[in-house]
């Protein structure tokens, strides 16, 4: 695929990077290539252009991470997209109260903690409405992504390399 976009394979050095699959496809965008596509054209304009954007958590794996609880447990559109966002300057894009460790995380851009990231907020709206249920964004740099999912055990899936 070309570059910017969706549903790219793991790059060099992302070790926890996996192809998205067909589940996680149908878990978070209903199986739908355009509607992931223009998901990831609106949250594209509002970062910076070297920006990767991820998915993780139970869109991928089918299920959360604490509870062991299927995706979409408590019906249709319930549980949310966690999107992770990586790139030199994106944290910028969070206040400072909101850059943890230095800008080595972010806390999570979502409904209830729009003010983390108020200029990317409007976006995550926008491809909140495209999902058809709640999105989540944090920043984070690949190599601590890489080691979340390697601590974890739990991959991710590039959506969309650098425009």
């Amino acid at each position: 695929m070309e570059t910017g976009q969706p549903m790219q394979a793991a790059a060099p050095g992302q070790s926890g990077s996996v192809p998205l699959s067909e589940d996680a496809l149908e878990r978070g965008f209903g199986g739908d290539l355009h509607r992931l596509g223009r998901f990831v054209a609106i949250l594209r304009q509002a970062l910076p252009p070297e920006t990767v954007i991820g998915l993780r958590g139970s869109a991928v794996v089918g299920h959360a991470y604490e509870s062991g609880s299927p995706f979409d447990a408590e019906g249709p559109g319930t549980s949310d997209l966690d999107i992770v966002v990586i790139g030199g300057a994106v944290e910028e894009l969070w206040v400072p109260e909101a850059r943890l460790a230095g800008g080595l995380n972010t806390l999570p851009l979502s409904d209830e903690a729009a003010w983390v990231a108020p200029h990317l907020d409007a976006a995550r709206r926008r491809a909140q409405a495209i999902a058809g249920r709640p999105v989540s964004i944090q920043a984070m740099p690949a190599w601590f992504l890489d080691l979340r999912s390697l601590v974890q055990g739990q991959p991710y899936a590039i959506l969309s390399d650098q425009a």
